[in-house]
This record gives structure tokens, C-alpha cells and sequence, in this order.
């Protein structure tokens, strides 16, 4: 069998897929599957879910996504299966599709959703009886009587009516006035909304003159959010010309949504990189890990006190499991070429972190210190990552004798998550190494990098929160 989805709502609603893969990407990101609209529909995460074929069964996963994967209603946290008219929803007000098991005759492809509706009314006459009765005599007393009481009945079904009418008119007449009053409160929010908007892309465009070169991958984002902005208030124009108040709501949203995201990255622009680097980039060097012979990895390591204390990733000096021994280990510090034997002192097993030893005759220099205030780690706050992303294949610059001095790499970014293990940066630059430090923008570290979500090409970086590292210096009473 076949899976096919169906687009029941969204930007792309009514569209149909048919795949004979087993594995179905679903997200925003041109290389998904299944792609939402880009500009349209920002309720999808970039990579959002993934669709998987274990044995005979279908099963959906969260990618990590904002705004969370909703089955039939409920929200899912972990792979879970799939039956046949299942609907998935990409965020409680996102797209919603309907997940079908088709025969293997079915072509593949995306098309058009084609729904046949046919139906009929059947009726058969009714007869209505009537009866024929002569009219009593008119001068009879009972007549007279009854259209008497005919009568004053009439005169109180007519001025019971008539209040009826009043009351019903009053209520309409109220109904009408709040309606005009909502519809007038709805105009000036969404007037005053669009005056946000023009001073947030007045904003942006000189938060990207101010960058002056800092963070090239910064700038580029910011001009696309610019766009994106742009692009959802003319949308809302155009649908309040319309007249279209669910598609007013769902662009109102949007456009909220799309104008923080750009608030994020202004502010990530005008931090003052540059001080950051030269306050710590000295305590950074690049680290070679030896576990056989010919077996070795690279990943970056700082230093945290001048006796040669160094944090870096757990799984860079002991293996993904966290159970393998180092042979060797060496360090070279940034702008040096000078290379060191360390060793290993403590290894967490609650998070990624490690710490190890250089032994170096007067000491080393040091980060600018560790920021243990979780109430400065707020959702959008700009940060930066010093690193080795790519080892020694980065550009390195050789000295007088020949020998290649460390050069570290910078990115930038902002803060779009915080849990008690993880550290979730959305990133502007290239991905920072295994090891890295995330400074805070006064300069003080706040994380150690340990990977980046797949498929993110380095946008999304993850990292052990601080807090996890200090428990592993208190346990070695350093």
C-alpha cells in the first residue's frame, strides 16, 4: 500500500500527494516531501514531521517543530502510528491533512484534489384533506359569542406581537451596534498593527546597515524577514478588500508571528559581536581526540580557569555512548600554533559536558566568566558561538616556520528554546563545532554547543545549558 496525504487546509489546501517512499518529509523547506507555502504558512516549521514505514506500520514523528504535531486532536511526543483517515495538524491553528492508505496502482505525484458530490431529492405529493362544513345561521347567538371571543383574542395576539417586535427590533438594533463596534476595534488594531510593522521594517533595514559586514548570514536573514513582513501585510490588505474575516484573522496572526521573529533578529544584529571575540576568543582552541590508531576527531574546547580547566562536549573525548577511553588528546589556542597535551578529569552523565586538563607553565587565558541567571535566558535574546566548525579544513594562516596558526569562526544568533537539557539556538551564521562556547551578549558563556539539529544545514544549533557544567566542576571540587 501506498500512503497518500491531502492538504485539507492552509495555503496549499486541496493539493494531494501520493508517495511510495518510506520516509515522507513534511515542512516549509523546499527539500520537504510534502512542502507548505513558505510566506503563507508560517504555523509549519521548517522541517515540522516525518512520516516512516516500520515494518507494516505508519508511523509520525515531531521534527523538534515550534508549534508541535497534533493527531486527531492530541498532541503527539514521541513516534506514533497511523491509521488509515487519520488527520494530522501542523500546529493547533496550522494545515491539517488527512493521512490514507492507497493501492499500489495509485500513481505517485502531487495533483489537484478531485471530490465528486452527487445527490438527489425525492419527494412524493401530499394530500392535504379538506372538509366542507356549512356556516351556522348568522343570526345565532353562539356565533356572535364566539366571534366575540374570537375577537378579544385576536386584540391580545396583536399586542403581544406588537412587543415582540419591539424587543426583537432592540435586539437586532444591539447586535448591529456591537458588530459595528467589533468591526471598528478589529480596523484599529489592525491599523495600529500596520503602523508596527512599517516602524519594525524601518528598524530592520537599519539594523541591516548596522551589522557593517559583522554577520553576513545575520544580514541575509534579516532582509528575507523583511520580505516575509512585507509580503503578509499586503496579504492582509488584500484580504480586508475582500472581506474575508478568517483569512483577516489567520494573516493578523501571521503577520504577528513574522513581525517577532524580525523584533528577534534586530536585536540579534545590534550586539556588539566584535567585543565579544576579542573579550574570549583567546580561551577557545581546537581539540584533537585520538581513540585508535589513525581514529581521530576534532572539536573545540575553552578554557574556564587559568590552571588549564577546559569544558567541552562529552561525546567529542568519550563517544557518542560516552564509554570509550582517549588514547591522546591535544589543543592548539586560538592565534597559536603551539600544541598541548590535555587529559581527561571529568565526564557528566546527566548532559554533554566534559572537562579536561592542560598543563601549561603560567597559565591560560580564560572565557569572561559563566552566566547562571536563567531569568537573562529569554526566548529571542541574541547570543554568539566561537568555534572551530570545521577543524583544521577551516582557513588557517601559517607562520614564518611553516607551522598553521588556529583561527576560530564566529556566528551569530538568538535564543528559541529553553528546557532543562537543552539550549535550542536559531542561527545566522555557520554551525558552531562540537565543544563551542554560547556566549550571552554581555560576553559571558550560557551553553556548550553539542550538535545541530538534522537537516537544519548549522541553522539550529543545540547545546548543554551552563548549569550542567558547573555541577560537573563542583563534583570535582574545582
Amino acid at each position: 500500500m501506498k500512503v497518500q496525504l491531502e492538504v485539507l487546509s492552509g495555503a496549499r489546501a486541496g493539493r494531494v500527494a501520493v508517495f511510495s517512499q518510506e520516509t515522507i518529509a513534511i515542512g516549509r523547506h523546499p527539500s520537504s516531501d510534502l512542502q507548505f507555502d513558505p510566506r503563507k504558512d508560517l504555523e509549519v516549521s521548517t522541517h515540522h514531521a516525518t512520516i516512516v514505514r516500520e515494518g507494516t506500520r505508519w508511523l509520525i514523528k515531531d521534527r523538534d517543530s515550534l508549534n508541535g504535531v497534533l493527531l486527531n486532536g492530541h498532541a503527539i511526543a514521541a513516534k506514533t502510528p497511523l491509521d488509515d483517515t487519520d488527520q494530522i495538524r501542523l500546529g493547533a491553528d496550522g494545515p491539517a491533512i488527512e493521512f490514507r492508505l492507497v493501492p499500489d496502482s495509485v500513481p505517485d505525484g502531487i495533483r489537484p484534489s478531485t471530490v465528486s458530490r452527487s445527490g438527489r431529492s425525492t419527494g412524493t405529493p401530499t394530500r392535504v384533506a379538506s372538509d366542507k362544513s356549512g356556516a351556522p345561521d348568522p343570526a345565532s347567538r353562539m356565533t356572535k359569542r364566539i366571534e366575540a371571543e374570537v375577537g378579544r383574542q385576536t386584540r391580545k395576539l396583536r399586542a403581544l406581537t406588537g412587543v415582540l417586535v419591539v424587543l426583537l427590533l432592540a435586539v437586532i438594533a444591539a447586535f448591529v451596534y456591537d458588530a459595528v463596534r467589533q468591526r471598528r476595534l478589529r480596523e484599529s488594531e489592525i491599523a495600529s498593527l500596520q503602523a508596527r510593522t512599517d516602524s519594525i521594517l524601518q528598524v530592520a533595514g537599519d539594523a541591516v546597515q548596522a551589522l557593517q559586514g559583522q554577520v553576513a548570514g545575520l544580514a541575509a536573514a534579516l532582509q528575507t524577514s523583511q520580505g516575509d513582513v512585507s509580503q503578509l501585510k499586503a496579504d492582509l490588505a488584500a484580504a480586508r478588500r475582500s472581506g474575508s474575516a478568517e483569512e483577516v484573522r489567520r494573516l493578523r496572526r501571521q503577520l504577528l508571528d513574522a513581525s517577532q521573529a524580525l523584533v528577534y533578529q534586530q536585536a540579534a544584529a545590534y550586539v556588539d559581536y566584535g567585543s565579544i571575540v576579542e573579550a574570549n576568543q583567546s580561551a577557545v582552541a581546537m581539540m584533537w581526540v585520538e581513540f585508535e590508531v589513525g581514529e581521530v576527531y576534532v572539536g573545540t574546547a575553552f578554557a574556564l580557569r587559568s590552571d588549564g580547566y577546559m569544558a567541552t562536549s562529552r561525546h567529542v573525548v568519550a563517544g557518542e555512548a560516552g564509554d570509550r577511553a582517549a588514547s591522546r588528546i591535544a589543543v592548539k589556542f586560538a592565534d597559536s600554533y603551539q600544541v598541548y597535551q590535555a587529559r581527561v578529569v571529568a565526564i557528566s552523565r546527566e548532559a554533554d559536558v566534559a572537562v579536561v586538563k592542560v598543563d601549561i607553565p603560567g597559565g591560560v587565558p580564560t572565557v569572561r566568566g559563566l552566566n547562571m541567571r536563567a531569568d537573562t535566558l529569554q526566548q529571542g535574546a541574541p547570543v554568539a558561538i566561537v568555534g572551530f566548525p570545521l577543524g583544521p579544513d577551516l582557513p588557517m594562516t601559517a607562520s614564518a616556520a611553516g607551522r598553521t596558526i588556529a583561527r576560530t569562526s564566529f556566528s551569530a544568533g538568538s535564543i528559541s528554546k529553553t528546557l532543562p537539557e537543552i539550549l535550542q539556538i536559531d542561527g545566522y551564521g555557520a554551525e558552531g563545532s562540537s565543544g563551542s562556547p554560547i556566549f550571552d551578549q554581555s560576553g559571558e558563556v550560557i551553553g556548550v554547543v553539542f550538535g545541530a539539529e538534522e537537516g537544519s544545514y548549522g541553522r539550529m544549533v543545540v547545546g548543554a545549558p551552563v548549569e550542567h557544567l558547573v555541577r560537573l566542576l563542583e563534583s570535582i571540587g574545582v
